[in-house]
């Protein structure tokens, strides 16, 4: 039974995971059912559980939509926020957009919400580890669902503190008052912490998942993960080797052995055409070595128990429908910037932009046109016409996200190798080419690595992260990469009245005010968000970050 069947049917949620403080950030729901006390007993129970640290991971609509490619659309600079035409819509991300995010941005509340709900399941179910009877033919799954407990611990820990920065840290069940002594954590001990749950989940986790049980995690995603979040520290603290707490620090020697590894051994392949990642074949994925799921459950609750994709809805046309796509809300309009990235004849361009022309085409008519509107919608996570529901198609659709993909993991493993062996960071550089229909290149720069980066993964979640690091800490790269400053709109491409609207404006070119196009990066917040300031107002051990 796919993982995502299983969320559907349930997960478990005990009501000794609350906090009997106030602390928000921590507090689970529903807190009506079994406590840890009479729960963890049987393999049964754990694997219930295990789906409950699981769930939090489609958790991207609670309070307000967070999942990863939604802040890098908002703070990077492949794509627009967008939305409605008046430019108010999810004010939380048009602030984000123009580095101005305020303390109470919901967003970044529900994304810290998201984390530590998983963090706390993650926590209880290892606390209660040793009592579970797990009989003498369970060794196997004994060991493998402790790995991916812990694995997605940190997990959760490396999407807080890539987003927020200083973060408490716990790896233990806090009860009682234990709440108000938590401390925001160095970001070393951080990422140390983070680096020791990886470590030892790995061993403990299966090289492969049984058929049936796609989008549990495997080894081979949790050493794709470390590949990134080496990458991301050692970038943005411009440092050598990741720290483990209790450990021996992670190399560049290791990382490119672990990288090497996951190409090697993982079963991963590229996807012999790139379009199949995001149409009718892309969930479960041969490519892909991390995904979520998402499904389509018929659900009309727009809390936290939708099991549809709302990236999905964000990205599709306002008030459009046609055989391509369906109604959305217009944000995630990919910028004139990404768009000039691709070269000529590289296959992922049409994978990844959907031009307004082709859809007025196919509708035979003008729609609305979204705030910063550049006549572009995203084409990969989308509201694919093959994908809606019937009922409440807003909450249901049933597109995993690839959070990690072979493609990745061969552009970072070429990166990690460019100074030391040019000849495999070629080789890893040019079979992501090769796919895109694109000639081979040879002695290869940063700069190409990272332009491929930029448009193999565009639109997915990893620019604004992976400008982050380049950065080497000093935040005025990241300025000079991200600032927009006098703005041109775009002229249309074709003055045919089935491309204008009863305002006049043209749908092939930019519809709306330059200056709106405008932003410039904050150095002093250096590229993170705001504590939430409830839990700051809630626990005086918790400092505001900089900038704030």
């Amino acid at each position: 039974m796919k993982i995502k069947h299983i969320l559907i049917a349930g997960s478990l949620v005990f009501g000794s995971l609350s906090m009997t403080s106030c602390a928000d950030y921590l507090e689970l729901q529903p807190t009506n059912a079994q406590t840890s006390d009479t729960f963890f007993r049987s393999s049964t129970e754990a694997r219930q559980a295990l789906v409950g640290v699981y769930e939090k991971l489609r958790s991207d609509y609670n309070g307000a939509p967070n999942s990863t490619p939604m802040f890098d659309m908002a703070m990077g600079d492949d794509a627009y926020v967008g939305g409605s035409p008046d430019g108010n819509d999810m004010a939380y991300f048009q602030q984000m957009s123009k580095f101005q995010a305020q303390t109470n941005n919901e967003a970044g509340q529900a994304a810290w919400n998201k984390c530590y709900g998983g963090i706390q399941r993650a926590n209880t179910l290892l606390a209660n580890y040793d009592n579970i009877d797990f009989t003498s033919n369970e060794s196997d799954i004994k060991d493998q669902y402790k790995g991916e407990a812990t694995f997605l611990r940190a997990h959760y820990y490396f999407e807080l503190v890539r987003l927020f920065e200083n973060i408490p840290v716990f790896t233990t069940v806090l009860t009682g008052d234990e709440w108000k002594s938590i401390e925001q954590s160095t970001v070393d001990n951080t990422y140390a912490t983070i680096a020791k749950d990886i470590m030892d989940a790995i061993p403990l986790m299966a090289t492969a998942i049984p058929e049936g049980e796609e989008g549990r995690l495997n080894q081979f995603a949790a050493k794709a993960e470390l590949v990134k979040i080496f990458m991301f520290y050692t970038g943005v603290y411009n440092k050598s080797e990741l720290p483990v707490l209790g450990g021996t620090a992670i190399s560049k020697s290791d990382i490119i052995s672990i990288a090497d590894d996951v190409i090697a051994n993982s079963g991963t392949t590229l996807a012999t055409n790139y379009v199949d990642l995001f149409n009718q074949s892309g969930n479960y994925n041969n490519e892909v070595l991390f995904e979520i799921p998402f499904a389509n459950t018929g659900s009309g609750d727009w809390g936290d128990y939708s099991y549809g994709n709302i990236l999905a809805q964000m990205s599709g046309p306002r008030s459009h429908s046609s055989t391509l796509l369906a109604d959305g809300w217009g944000f995630m309009s990919p910028s004139r910037e990404l768009e000039t990235s691709f070269e000529a004849n590289d296959l992922r361009k049409s994978g990844t932009i959907v031009y307004a022309k082709e859809l007025i085409d196919l509708q035979g008519d003008v729609y609305v046109a979204n705030y910063n509107f550049t006549s572009m919608h995203s084409r990969k996570y989308t509201t694919h016409a093959w994908n809606l529901a019937s009922n409440e198609p807003a909450l249901n659709w049933a597109q995993n996200y690839h959070y990690i993909r072979l493609a990745d993991i061969l552009l970072l493993a070429a990166e990690l190798n460019l100074t030391s062996d040019a000849g495999k960071a070629e080789g890893y550089f040019n079979q992501v080419r090769s796919r895109a229909g694109l000639a081979s290149k040879s002695q290869i720069t940063l700069d190409d690595i990272k332009l491929e980066r930029r448009v193999e993964l565009a639109l997915e979640g990893h620019r604004y992260f992976d400008v982050l690091r380049w950065s080497n800490g000093q935040m005025s790269n990241v300025s000079s990469e991200l600032d927009v400053t006098n703005y041109v709109l775009t002229p249309p491409t074709d003055n045919n009245p089935s491309y204008i609207n009863d305002n006049g404006d043209n749908f092939t070119g930019d519809i709306g005010t330059a200056e709106t196009y405008n932003r410039t990066f904050d150095v002093e917040k250096r590229g993170f968000l705001p504590i939430p300031q409830v839990e700051v107002d809630l626990h005086s051990m918790l400092k505001q970050n900089a900038g704030y």
